[in-house]
């Protein structure tokens, strides 16, 4: 990362560089307090996750429901002073299924904190299919 990057492409690295490493705390010391996550859809993760207990709610859920095999690589990122976009690959195995998809997420920032975020999948049939009720 060289000095001319955005202060949230900086950012959005640090979250992703975070779950990688397994700290969640650190992840979450990045997050609102009151911060958002919108996942669209029809499944078991779907709809707004609001406050930072909801969005740990969906972190156990999402790996309790892959037994700790979803991954995700960090492709892009672009920023500006009040938002970020990252383009990553993700996987993960379920009920005998397993998922390879790319997803972007654009993130809000407030005080250098992640005070939003919107998750759009490349497809969202399948990306349902795999996460249905």
């Amino acid at each position: 990362m060289g000095p001319d990057l955005p202060p949230n492409a900086v950012l959005a690295r640090r979250l992703y560089e975070l779950i990688d490493d397994g700290d969640i705390d650190g992840y979450l010391d990045l997050i609102a307090d009151d911060a958002v996550f919108h996942i669209g859809g029809d499944s078991i993760v779907a709809g707004e996750h609001r406050g930072k207990d909801a969005i740990i709610r969906l972190g156990r859920l999402v790996l309790a429901e892959t037994s700790g095999t979803f991954q995700t690589r960090l492709l892009s990122v672009e920023a500006n002073d009040s938002y970020a976009i990252t383009l990553h690959h993700w996987t993960a195995e379920r009920r005998g299924e397993r998922v390879a998809m790319d997803n972007f997420n654009v993130y809000r920032f407030e005080r250098g904190l992640v005070t939003e975020r919107w998750e759009y999948v490349a497809d969202q049939h399948a990306h349902d299919a795999f996460w249905r009720r």
